[in-house]
Formats: C-alpha cells, structure tokens, sequence
C-alpha cells in the first residue's frame, strides 16, 4: 500500500522538525569541541616556548612582528617563521614539538579560525604574506626590534605572578597579521561572544558592552591553559614584569 499525499507531507513535517532540533546540538558539540581542540594546541605551543627559555638561559623567543624595513626585522629566533618567505619548518621552537608541515601548520592553526580574505600588514616588506595562523605571543616578552637594545627581550624569570600572565592567546581575525598579541587587541569572537564590561573612549572595540570574544584560548607564563574572555584579557598586567 502506497503513502497517500498526507501522510508523505507529515513525515517530511516530522523530519524537518527533528533536523531543526538536532543541528542546534550538532553545532553545539562541535563548537566544544573545536574550544577542546585549540585550548590543547595553545598548551603544546607554550610548553614548547618555556622548553625553548630552558635551553637558551631564561630569555624568550622573539615575538615574530613582520619586517617592516623601519622598526622590525625579522629575527632568527622569532617563535615562528610564520611568513612566505622563510620555512615554518625552522621555527625555533619547532623542534621542541616535534612534528613538521602539515602537522605543524595544523598545530598553529584553530579548527574554529578561517582564513579567508587575511590581510597583510601595514607597510610590510614585501614577500613576507598575510599570516595565516591563530596565535599570538605576548609582545612584552620579547621584541624583534631594529632598534637599539636590539632585540628587546626579557627573561622568564623576571615576571612576577606568572599565574597571571599571558604567554599566548587567539587574536580577532581581523587584527590577526602578524605573530604578535598585546593586552589592547581584540580576541577573537569564534568560540563564543560576550560583552565588554570597561569603557575605553573612542575605541569602538572596548566601549561598554561592546561585544567581545568569549572562551578563548590562553596559555599563562606559569604552564596553565585556560579559556578566557576578553574583560580578563584587557589588562595591561599582562605587559608588565614586575606588577604582581
């Protein structure tokens, strides 16, 4: 016996409905999972740069600003050679993670982010490309400045209350064009959106309630991974060694 015209519209009814409860949860899952995924790339990355200050008496990798023929060049220890010009391969603190090509790219890479439409920086050498990664390092650690003390770097430890620091985080794709975070960047809103509690005047990103990204990935100076949002963020604690 066939379907009659009616019973064939209710079933597509009912499926429907169920598609549209299920896709919710679907993406749900995946989002925690993609959150699951990157908070874990983000610690292997920081385990690798505290190994790289291990080995190299305290001092911190370079940040990894493009060369700009001005104030930045690039440097052999920037923590990743992220440009076209020069082999991701041989990034300094590659060896520490033991994994190369894809594998590496990967490992830099969130499963929430995309890269489409990234853009180059301002004013940057040419050959160097847009940067097509996820993470940032901390900018006060270490410096690949052209200027005298060159580079500007620090030592590990110098900075006081490292449970508190900011080693690494994911930065918001738009400012995402270099290697590079500092506490008055926005984060990326891929994993979740909340809203801005302070008020910077004139700065449309941090005004009061702005939205802003929400658990996103950090990695701190004392090892610890943690998902955070962007009022923990802005903090310019993070920039400063000696504040506790």
């Amino acid at each position: 016996m066939g379907f009659t015209l009616v019973e064939l519209l209710v079933v597509i009814g009912i499926i429907a409905i169920l598609v549209g409860i299920l896709l919710p949860v679907l993406n749900r899952a995946r989002a925690a999972a993609n959150r699951t995924v990157c908070l874990s790339n983000i610690r292997q990355l920081g385990v690798a740069i505290i190994m790289y200050t291990d080995n190299n008496k305290g001092w911190f990798p370079t940040c990894g600003f493009w060369d700009d023929g001005v104030s930045y060049k690039q440097y052999p220890d920037d923590w990743i050679w992220w440009q076209a010009n020069r082999n991701l391969n041989d990034s300094p603190i590659a060896k520490y993670l033991n994994v190369r090509g894809d594998q590496l790219k990967r490992l830099l890479r969130c499963p929430a982010d995309s890269f489409d439409g990234r853009k180059t920086g301002l004013a940057i050498a040419p050959g160097q490309g847009p940067y097509l990664y996820s993470y940032g390092m901390n900018e006060s650690l270490a410096e690949n400045n052209r200027t005298p003390p060159a580079p500007l770097r620090t030592k590990i430890t110098q900075w006081r209350s490292p449970s508190r620091k900011i080693m690494l985080t994911e930065m918001a794709e738009k400012y995402s064009t270099a290697s590079v975070w500092s506490y008055s960047s926005p984060l990326t809103q891929r994993h979740g959106v909340g809203r801005f509690h302070g008020n910077v005047a004139g700065n449309p990103d941090f005004a009061l309630g702005a939205r802003v990204g929400a658990n996103v990935s950090a990695m701190y100076l004392d090892a610890h991974a943690e998902g955070i949002s962007q009022d923990s963020a802005f903090d310019p604690i993070n920039q400063q060694p000696d504040t506790q």
